[in-house]
């Protein structure tokens, strides 16, 4: 079972100096022990976004190879 938890990071830019963004980190599940298979940051700085994403993707249960594609359509 994959789970997908938003986290916050901080990043920086020249131009605006530091900024919060939120990322979605990906956890898989397998008899009882859970590993980190992904780690996605800078996602959005909406983290009610990314809180929606990783609640949808961790009940449909989004397979990490389609995270990517799925991201782009959702931008």
């Amino acid at each position: 079972m994959f789970r997908y938890l938003p986290f916050e990071n901080e990043s920086h830019s020249p131009c605006i100096g530091s900024y919060h963004t939120f990322g979605l980190r990906i956890l898989l599940s397998q008899n009882g022990i859970e590993k980190e298979v992904m780690l996605l940051p800078d996602i959005s700085t909406d983290f009610s976004f990314v809180l929606r994403l990783a609640d949808i993707f961790t009940t449909k249960q989004l397979d990490p190879i389609h995270l990517l594609d799925v991201l782009e359509d959702s931008l």
